[in-house]
């Protein structure tokens, strides 16, 4: 905590000062200096937490959004760095290959409790649950927005959508063609040798055609010192991408499809050294965006490879589709229903022999009802049924309360749940625990469903220049699943309680809660404002229920984004997270807390329809070399966590 005391004074002064580069503005603001929005846009229509468009204020979760001009204007090197700002949202990068994000606690070394999607298409990787977030197949040139929608999701999105859903939102070939140029590109040079390139070619016609070709590639040397013991996290991916459209009488046809490549290694458990993946995805989709009661379909392949010193980890194959209706009812009722299916075919040389397949069938409906004095209320329902793990209902209800003219009260109930994932399921593998003593990882195909009901209650009141919200949250979670031992190494020589044989487990339940405190203002004509906190605590019922897992109590972020003047531009950013404890068999590790300030100076080479740019982007000034994640017992193995130091980039992106 004295490290980020002694931080606060620096970002301080930065603010005091970025109101005096107005004495350098040689040319009037223009009219979208600011895109007529705020840092993360509080005034927004939103699609996600309902699956309907509606003004943000109306949404029945709490919900943050994040433009693609926002994207830039910080300095977003990664996904990742656009979602350290959100509150609730906790990024936890282990190493340059290994990142867990969640959204209101529970972190951990396969986070799983987050549902991630690009246009609604779920990319959360099968066989974990989670997300390898250097293999999420976007460019971040072609990203139109993010939406955050913080709570339980499960209502309308199903397992993954546990405590939260990201939804990645991308401008179509239309959108990208209709900018008046053909060719767009992105690259960013600097930090731990790095490069991220990007390149996106766009045409149409005038009979409703248009596509994107999209080209990208990241390279990056990694965190790690090295060495016998270090961390090796040295990595490439490269990526190429068709999105193809076509304009209907009623609607719009767009099929997307991409193929991408990753060689590195992974240290995150297990160490997979010269590790190999190769992802190949097709979207055929159709949508109604101008019907007043729209219909959407959806089908998609995935298949996934990952092999390692010649071990095939895994190889997966799925197919998943989804068909969504909207009704207006009546005057005062808009309901939403549709079903989802997914269909999984995997196998591996790390899980019981043989191919293994997976069905999923979900249905929901969810109703908007007006009603009388300035109530709005959600009621929804899904039902969710799998081959492995049985059945599920989870039900929302959401009530909205306008106050007046500029303030809004909402008070929520969800449930939601996490299926067990095909690894917790069948698992079959040798797992290093020491020099010299390897014990086994294994599966279970008896686990429970991880429950959460959660109860929220939000208050948000639009300023004249931005707004506040404070909201509040407490959910009950029930059958956490994590690893055991059952079986011990002799002692001597071993030390007692040496595991030889761990299974994954229901370990028993605990509540989490907190709250998120969040403003942004519009401080002067060229100067914006965020700030946000969070407090999380949570308790257990059983003595391993936190097993594997780690949670910060303090998130706080603050962040300033100016016009300077001229063709220049600034970004400032504070961001503090308290400190967090691993619990491994009994045996505590720590990350202690840390700090960190990210700078981005831009400079319009030129404007108009074929605007360039270049920028210089620094992240983590204070230069501490601080770990974002508690790192496993130290045992003689090479170590899975690595220090981040200072990173500075040059940034230049454009249209021609």
């Amino acid at each position: 905590m004295l490290r980020l005391l002694h931080a606060l004074p620096a970002f301080t002064s930065v603010i005091l000062l970025l109101p005096a580069f107005k004495v350098f503005a040689s040319s009037p603001l223009t009219q979208n200096a600011f895109n007529n929005e705020l840092l993360f846009a509080g005034n927004q229509t939103v699609v996600t937490a309902s699956r309907s468009k509606q003004p943000l204020v109306q949404a029945p979760a709490v919900v943050t959004v994040i433009t693609g001009e926002q994207l830039q204007s910080y300095g977003a090197v990664t996904l990742l760095d656009a979602l350290r700002y959100v509150p609730g949202v906790h990024v936890a990068e282990a190493n340059a290959g290994v990142a867990n994000v969640t959204i209101r606690g529970l972190n951990s070394q396969y986070a799983n409790t987050l549902l991630v999607m690009i246009d609604n298409r779920p990319v959360n990787e099968q066989f974990t649950g989670g997300v390898f977030w250097q293999l999420v197949p976007i460019l971040v040139s072609q990203i139109k927005r993010i939406e955050v929608v913080r709570g339980p999701g499960s209502v309308l999105y199903g397992a993954n959508a546990y405590n939260g859903v990201i939804n990645i939102i991308t401008k179509t070939p239309q959108d990208l063609a209709k900018a008046g140029s053909n060719l767009q590109f992105r690259t960013v040079l600097g930090g731990y040798k790095s490069d991220y390139d990007e390149l996106m070619a766009s045409a149409a016609d005038r009979y409703g055609n248009a596509f994107t070709l999209g080209f990208g590639y990241t390279h990056t040397g990694g965190f790690g010192a090295g060495g016998a013991l270090g961390v090796h996290d040295n990595e490439a991916v490269p990526f190429i991408s068709l999105d193809a459209q076509h304009k209907m009488a009623s609607g719009m046809l767009r099929l997307q499809a991409g193929d991408l490549e990753y060689a590195g290694n992974f240290y995150e458990i297990l160490y997979l050294i010269g590790l190999h993946t190769h992802t190949t995805y097709t979207v055929l989709r159709y949508d109604e965006p101008s019907s007043k009661n729209p219909l959407s379909l959806r089908l998609s392949y995935n298949n996934f490879k990952a092999v390692s010193q010649s071990i095939l980890i895994e190889q997966t194959h799925s197919f998943e589709g989804e068909v969504q209706k909207q009704n207006q009812i009546a005057k005062h009722h808009t309901l939403v229903y549709g079903f989802t299916w997914n269909h999984t075919t995997f196998h591996g040389d790390d899980i019981f022999p043989g191919r293994h397949v997976q069905d999923l069938f979900g249905v929901y409906a969810q109703d908007e009802w007006q009603l009388p004095q300035n109530w709005l209320a959600y009621l929804g329902v899904r039902f969710d049924n799998a081959t492995v793990y049985g059945s599920n209902f989870s039900p929302r209800i959401s009530l909205l309360k306008r106050l007046g003219s500029d303030q809004v009260l909402r008070v929520a109930y969800g449930a939601s749940f996490q299926a067990p994932t095909l690894l917790e399921t069948y698992l079959n593998t040798p797992v290093p625990l020491a020099p010299g003593l390897t014990g086994w990882g294994l599966g279970n195909a008896k686990l429970k469903t991880v429950t959460l009901n959660g109860l929220e209650i939000d208050w948000r009141k639009e300023l004249s220049k931005g707004y506040l919200e404070v909201n509040g949250f407490y959910n009950s979670i029930n059958n956490l699943i994590g690893l055991q031992p059952i079986s011990f190494a002799p002692s001597p020589p071993y030390p007692p309680g040496t595991p030889t044989k761990l299974m994954y487990e229901n370990v028993g339940g605990a509540t989490l809660y907190g709250v998120e405190i969040e403003s942004e203002l519009q401080l002067t004509r060229r100067l914006r404002g965020l700030l946000n906190y969070t407090f999380l605590d949570q308790q257990t019922n059983s003595h391993g229920a936190f097993q594997g897992t780690f949670t910060q109590k303090h998130i706080f972020n603050a962040a300033v984004d100016a016009r300077l003047g001229g063709k220049w531009d600034a970004f400032v950013g504070f961001h503090a997270v308290g400190a967090s404890r691993l619990s491994t068999f009994g045996v505590f590790t720590n990350a202690p807390a840390y700090a960190n300030m990210d700078l981005r100076l831009g400079y319009q080479l030129r404007g108009g329809k074929e605007p360039l740019t270049l920028a210089l982007i620094a992240h983590n000034l204070f230069g501490n070399r601080h770990i974002e994640q508690p790192p496993p017992p130290a045992s003689g193995l090479p170590a899975q966590v690595a220090p981040i130091g200072t990173a500075v980039y040059i940034a230049l992106e454009g249209k021609f």
